[in-house]
């Protein structure tokens, strides 16, 4: 691609922009000239200096790499700018929110080596076929097919080993865990010549578009994984009292995803409504713009050491307040709906009920 206004490509080349949020819809941005929640890298010589690249000059501590702004200025002086953080930061700002996290590891506790430590059940029987062909547990679908492919007599094979082992079993309709058994039993007696295996390669321990294949070496996570390290059903004292949940600030990012503590974490939609529409109906502004509270239900940890987190909207709070006075409100962090149905139905319905009310009292009278 060729451009001919130099001095543009010259613009664009010498501009510390990195990442802008690209709208859904044209209207999203309302009249307003500049993107919103922007992405912006800043040297360190620049750092030292204080310039950010903004109208405005912000603190040595706020990082000398990236920082993240939803206006270059405002009328009082003071741009919403927020550290771009990594994957150290979204470490401990997911302990900040205190969330137990849960692991279903089959493996017992290195420490205490017992069957009573171990989180789950035995995994199933059709869990260590994969291993007897030399595959990885996490080999997918697709490599399965191609290595029975690769073993074409592996039916006829079985079928003559049950006629001379088992023959009961083979007369018989057995269910599928005797079937199972005989099969796991028959690759591990078999002829190295007969069953075709998977051979490892060096491929497989190489990444190919920053990740590797599915054959090669699953890495063990051991405990929490340093994640967090509170534990289930303790007490957490706080000067107002117990804390039985975790609440954490979060933003939306899609109907069923919110990010909290780092993470994106699925969201409950029958309880995040109130959030959406509120988001949605502010003039002006993205939706991303909003912080606002969200409870975390559930945080399990993966043995691959990814986080899979739960969250809930939280309905109350000072993000979210409406005058039911036909007064100007006080705080300017009131916002009036635009639709009737942004509020409950005692909300929609109390000036309804007060003119009734009103009216039986006169008939009443």
């Amino acid at each position: 691609m060729t451009i001919n206004n130099q001095e543009f490509y010259r613009l664009f080349k010498n501009s510390k922009l990195a990442q802008v949020a690209n709208p859904l819809r044209k209207t999203m941005r309302d009249q307003s000239a500049l993107p919103t929640h922007q992405i912006i890298y800043t040297p360190k010589s620049s750092a030292i200096r204080s310039n950010f690249g903004m109208k405005s000059y912000l603190p040595k501590q706020i990082g000398s790499s990236h920082i993240i702004f939803n206006d270059i200025d405002n009328k009082k002086n003071m741009p919403d700018v927020e550290k771009y953080s990594g994957s150290m930061y979204n470490r401990l700002k997911f302990q900040e929110t205190g969330a137990v996290v849960k692991n279903f590891f089959s493996e017992s506790n290195l420490l205490f080596p017992s069957g009573s430590t171990k989180s789950v059940q035995a995994k199933s029987d059709t869990e260590d076929l994969p291993a007897l062909f030399y595959l990885s547990s996490h080999a997918s679908v697709k490599d399965c097919k191609k290595m029975m492919q690769r073993n074409p007599k592996l039916f006829k094979g079985f079928q003559q080993w049950l006629l001379k082992n088992k023959p009961h079993d083979l007369i018989s309709s057995s269910n599928q865990s005797v079937l199972l058994k005989n099969l796991r039993e028959y690759l591990k007696t078999a002829p190295n010549d007969v069953i075709v295996k998977y051979k490892p390669s060096v491929a497989d321990f190489t990444k190919k578009h920053g990740k590797l294949s599915n054959n090669a070496p699953s890495v063990q996570i051991q405990g929490n994984a340093g994640f967090s390290y509170a534990l289930k059903g303790r007490f957490n004292n706080t000067p107002n009292g117990i804390k039985y949940g975790s609440v954490a600030p979060g933003r939306i990012v899609s109907d069923r995803g919110v990010a909290v503590g780092g993470f994106v974490a699925r969201l409950n939609e029958r309880t995040a409504t109130l959030q959406h529409n509120y988001a949605k109906n502010y003039p002006g502004k993205h939706t991303r713009q909003f912080v606002m509270p969200f409870k975390i239900t559930e945080a399990e940890l993966t043995p691959e050491g990814r986080i899979s987190l739960n969250a809930d909207g939280v309905k109350v709070g000072s993000w979210l307040q409406e005058t039911e006075s036909d007064e100007p409100s006080i705080d300017r962090s009131n916002y009036q709906p635009q639709y009737p149905n942004f509020g409950s139905a005692a909300q929609r319905n109390g000036k309804n009920n007060t003119a009734l009310q009103n009216l039986m009292n006169l008939i009443s009278h």
